[in-house]
């Protein structure tokens, strides 16, 4: 990444840096050998449930071919949009959801360092303190309001798996938490 960034003229100082590829390429699907190639749009689908998470090459190219940059502009931003949020995605569950046909599994997020705070801190957190979280869940929140989606719920353990409960009792399965942070409001109760 820093050789990419220098061949730009761009000093990444002593910034982390990490690389936002798919951390695998492919998964065996068969013995017979038939395997999936896994691609970034497979997991921004998976992990964020995003549609249409990147524009295809030959679209971007056309749009500038053809001198449409409000069009070009538009998917770019669209584009970075989806990056971000798989990258959020991955520092939260320190990994990316794969979900495809039968599977659904989850695949380590190489650009999160160990130490970092993830989805489990944070529920163990408010289980110790007896305070509610603010998730968002289902698809990628929007960038001018990403709390907007917000509801409260408790965390619950259950053998080696968390779980949570919205103020209505709806169970949340944390791997569809996009966002989630501590409420500290006093008296919630699921």
């Amino acid at each position: 990444v820093r050789a990419v960034l220098r061949s730009l003229d761009i000093d990444p100082g002593e910034r982390r840096l990490g690389e936002l590829g798919p951390p695998q390429k492919t998964k065996q699907l068969s013995i017979q050998g038939r395997t999936l190639r896994i691609t970034m749009s497979l997991l921004a689908r998976g992990s964020c449930g995003i549609s249409r998470p990147f524009a295809d090459e030959k679209v971007l190219r056309g749009y500038l071919r053809r001198g449409e940059l409000s069009k070009l502009r538009l998917r770019l931003e669209a584009d970075a949009r989806s990056l971000f949020a798989l990258y959020q995605y991955g520092r939260l569950h320190k990994a990316v959801r794969l979900r495809w046909r039968s599977i659904d599994e989850m695949i380590p997020a190489p650009w999160v360092h160990r130490d970092e705070p993830s989805i489990h801190d944070l529920l163990q957190r408010a289980h110790d303190l007896g305070h509610p979280l603010e998730v968002v869940v289902g698809e990628a929140p929007e960038w001018s309001d990403p709390w907007s989606r917000a509801r409260r719920a408790r965390p619950w353990k259950e053998g080696w798996w968390w779980w949570l409960a919205d103020e209505r009792g709806q169970v949340i399965d944390p791997d569809d938490v996009q966002m989630a942070r501590l409420a500290w409001a006093a008296g919630w109760r699921v």
